[in-house]
This record gives structure tokens, C-alpha cells and sequence, in this order.
């Protein structure tokens, strides 16, 4: 995230530690709602600031064990994983004999 887009729609002040209600499970329900042609959901200010995103950011959808993670877009993740890609491909066969 650069600097430009740092927290655009998120306040440093008004940034909060994303809580249950007391004697409820660290969890929030959110509503799948229509948005144009596609459907959503809205995130919350404290889910927002919890992620450290704001409008504009771009959000990572991974599947886990648990069902999925949403963390904050990182492209240097992606070029790294675009790296090893391109390489185990070159190597494909000298990776394969090393496996034995």
C-alpha cells in the first residue's frame, strides 16, 4: 500500500481494535447484498481499520483449512510467487530428480 492511498476513508483517529460485544464469539455476520451486477458485502470501519485499508486498496481472498482469509493485496508476494512459478518450470525436471 502506498503512501498516496494510506488509509483513504479510515482516519488515524478514528482507528479501532475490531472487537466482539461482550460474551458474543470474536466473529461479525455480514450481509450479502447486490451491488451493481455482482454481489457483496460492505466491510465495517473497524474490520476496515483492522485490515489497515481504505477505499481503493486492493484486498488478497486465500482459502484456508478454517474457510477463507482476506488480508491486504501485497504485490510482492505475487512477484515472488510469480518468480518460483517461472523458475520450477525452467527446472521442472531437475526439481523433479532432486524430489526423489
Amino acid at each position: 500500500m502506498n503512501d498516496k492511498n494510506k488509509n483513504k476513508g479510515v482516519a488515524d483517529g478514528e482507528r479501532q481494535e475490531f472487537q466482539a460485544r461482550p460474551g458474543a464469539a470474536a466473529s461479525r455476520t455480514l450481509k450479502v447484498r447486490r451491488i451493481g451486477n455482482s454481489l457483496g458485502v460492505v466491510l465495517p470501519r473497524e474490520v476496515l481499520a483492522k485490515l489497515r485499508v481504505g477505499e481503493g486498496d486492493a484486498l488478497s481472498v486465500s482459502e484456508t483449512p478454517d474457510g477463507v482469509s482476506l488480508t491486504p493485496y501485497d504485490g510482492e508476494i505475487e512477484r515472488q510467487l510469480s518468480a518460483a512459478r517461472d523458475i520450477m518450470g525452467r527446472y521442472r525436471n531437475a526439481l523433479r530428480e532432486l524430489a526423489k
